[in-house]
């Protein structure tokens, strides 16, 4: 069971900020949409073109979801990536779901497999942490993860 964060509303000009400063940069990313509106921006949906991702997957588009609290003495995230057409899915979590694995953690799960391990971020700013994450999604998780039990 997943754990609310304590309170508050998400910072909307912070959402701003990343889908400024990462998300529009990145190419796989076709669009960037505030959820439910650039007003109230409870969240961010990015999604991906599933023809410019290595290896492509599709038809259907993936999606990056992002939540995120500012608040002291550490921020509190959710960053969720979703394929719909293999099922996969993966999150980068900084909240109470999961004490014993430290402040964040990396989760992932297919048909076949999960789990999940803490982890530390190189940075502290909000979008160095998100670059990392879509880095480390394109580069490693994806083809690590995903395609990791399929038959050659």
């Amino acid at each position: 069971m997943s754990v609310p964060h304590p309170g508050g509303d998400p910072n909307a000009n912070l959402y701003a900020q990343l889908k400024r400063d990462v998300l529009d940069r990145v190419p796989q990313i076709t669009a960037v949409e505030f959820v439910p509106d650039d007003i109230e921006a409870k969240q961010l949906r990015a999604i991906f073109d599933p023809t410019r991702l290595d290896p492509p997957t599709g038809p259907d588009s993936p999606e990056l979801t992002i939540k995120w609290y500012r608040q002291e003495p550490d921020d509190w995230f959710r960053i969720n990536y979703t394929d719909p057409n293999t099922g996969f899915h993966a999150g980068w979590h900084q909240d109470e779901d999961h004490p014993d694995l430290g402040q964040a953690h990396f989760q992932y799960s297919t048909a076949n497999t999960e789990d999940r391990w803490g982890i530390r971020f190189k940075h502290e700013t909000p979008s160095l942490i998100l670059w990392e994450i879509i880095e480390e999604l394109l580069k490693d998780v994806r083809p690590t993860y995903q395609y990791a039990n399929e038959e050659s």
